[in-house]
Formats: C-alpha cells, structure tokens, sequence
C-alpha cells in the first residue's frame, strides 16, 4: 500500500519564547568562566540604566573632573594674557628700537614635565586622593605666587608650580575615574573631562576678550579669579573617597570595602564582597601580565631575544 506523504512546507519551524531578555535586568550573579576573569553582573546593562543605577559614581567622577576647569582655565590664561598691555608693561623689556616686549624664554612651562617624573610613584604610594591634595597645593602656591609677581623669574616660578599642579590632574584624574565607573559607561566618563576643560577654555576667552576691551592694563583680575576654580577643587575633593582599587592593590580589604561602600553603597543588590573578589582578581591577572610582558633589557637584544 503506497502511502501519501505531506508536502514539507517552506516555512521554518517556530520556537516558542517565553520571554524576551531585558538589557535592564539584573543578573542575581557575577558570571564565572574558568581562567578568566569574572564579569560584573552589572555589566549587562545598557548604559543609560548603568548612568542612573550608578549615579552616585557619575557625581563622584564630575567632582574630581572639578580640577579640568582650572586646567583649562589655566592652560588658555598662559596664551592670552602674554597679549595684555598691562601684562606686557609690567613683565616686558625695551628692546633695540625702544618698544617694550616680552623675553618668551622665560614663559615656558616645564612643570607638568617635572611632574610626570614622580607621580606614578607618588600615587602608587600614597594612593589617588592624596594625589588629587598635593595638585591643589601646587596650584594654590601658584596662584598666589602669580599674583604677587612683578618680575619675570616670579611669574616663571608661579608658572611652574600651576604645571605641576596640572601635570598632576591629567595623570591622576582619568586613572580614579577609570577605576571607580563600571565597564558601561567608563569610555564616556573618561572622555566627559573635556567638558570641564572646554568650560575653564570658553571663561578665559570671554574674560581676557571684556579685559583687553574694558580693561586693558590690568592683567591682575583674571589671576585673581583663578582662585575661584582652585578653592571650588578643594570643596568637592573633601568628600572623594579613596579609590578601592589602591587598597585592594596594598592588601587593605578593610578600607577598600569602607570605599566600595560609600561609592556603591546606593546601588540595590550589590554584593560587596563579590565585587571585591572581582577587584583581587583582574589585579592579579594584571600582574601575572606584567611578569610575562618584555623587560627593559630585551631592548638591547637581537632577532628572537638573542644577544
């Protein structure tokens, strides 16, 4: 008996979905993967739900970005203030036909150069936060020094103290913030700082634009105003806690977890003991890394490491 077989139909065949996975939900673990590092279970949400589920942090990041305002306004004053009749007058010299200029080898900022030969030891010794004090005190002593200033080699001095006081901001900064935002949104968190410097920028401008117009020998307002951003730092840094990720990397598990508290300690369902653990580890894979990674001798050895 010949049996009559249906026609199998094009269509492909339909699953069943039960539901639909939300980017919004919150793991109830950390996922786990042998000899890899461990993922945040926060790591699954999507970045506007990261930003607010996180907000605590973001504002703690716009607060220690507080010192790019006075890094842009530091940075722009140095270009437009050479400019000021005022400025010239006071600081400048006659030269061969009698008009009076400025001597530019003085006005050279070396400061942030000097810096970068210290901080990283600086900040792995004593941690973040006490880096972020010792760049407001560069530029406190700065400020002050520019604005008593009436000879050339002070203001050099002056200059070299706010450098360093700005080489230490660009160093430290952007490694706090990167340590203390989760994996979502660190990127834009990172690159918000301009912001703060673009807005120390467009007040320079504005303000040294009214001075030469309305003012045009007084050189001293905008120094004057300089302490505003510098005493505002100093405010919004007195309640910055100490990144965890330095205590973790000294073994003080007591004071990271103070850290993770009072930066995490908003955040419903955080397992702080968890977290810690994903902190041990990725620093521990880090250093496993730098073992592995060339040495500073290899420099000097030929095709395949070979003298």
């Amino acid at each position: 008996m010949a049996h009559s077989q249906k026609p199998q139909s094009d269509r492909p065949d339909l699953a069943h979905v039960e539901s639909i996975p939300d980017d919004n939900k919150i793991t109830p673990t950390a996922e786990y993967h042998p000899d890899e590092l461990v993922k945040s279970k926060f790591d699954n949400l999507s970045i506007p739900r990261t930003v607010w589920v996180f907000r605590r942090v973001a504002l703690v990041a716009l607060a220690v970005y507080t010192g790019y305002v006075c890094e842009g306004f530091e940075l722009k004053i140095g270009n437009n203030i050479i400019a000021n009749a005022g400025f010239i007058k006071q600081f400048g010299r006659k030269g061969g036909s009698g008009v009076q200029a400025l001597d530019p080898t003085w006005d050279q900022n070396v400061g942030q150069i000097v810096t970068f030969l210290y901080i990283h030891w600086f900040s792995d010794r004593f941690g973040r936060k006490a880096c972020l004090y010792l760049a407001w005190l560069w530029l406190a002593v700065g400020c002050t020094v520019l604005n008593v200033a009436k000879t050339p080699s002070v203001w050099a001095i002056g200059k070299l103290c706010n450098g360093a006081g700005v080489g230490i901001l660009q160093v430290t900064c952007q490694v706090y913030v990167m340590e203390i935002c989760p994996n979502n949104i660190r990127g834009g968190m990172l690159t918000f700082q301009a912001v703060w410097s673009n807005i120390g920028n467009i007040a320079c401008n504005v303000m040294m634009q009214r001075l030469n117009k309305n003012h045009p020998d007084d050189y001293t307002l905008p120094l004057r105003i300089l302490i505003a951003p510098v005493v505002m730092m100093l405010l919004f840094w007195a309640f910055v806690p100490e990144s965890p990720w330095y205590y973790a990397r000294h073994g003080q598990k007591e004071k990271a977890m103070k850290s993770l508290t009072l930066l995490y300690g908003n955040v419903e369902g955080y397992d702080f003991e968890q977290e810690y653990s994903i902190i041990e580890k990725t620093i521990s894979h880090e250093r496993e890394l730098l073992d592995e990674a060339p040495k500073l001798t290899h420099v000097f050895k030929g095709l395949n490491l070979v003298w």
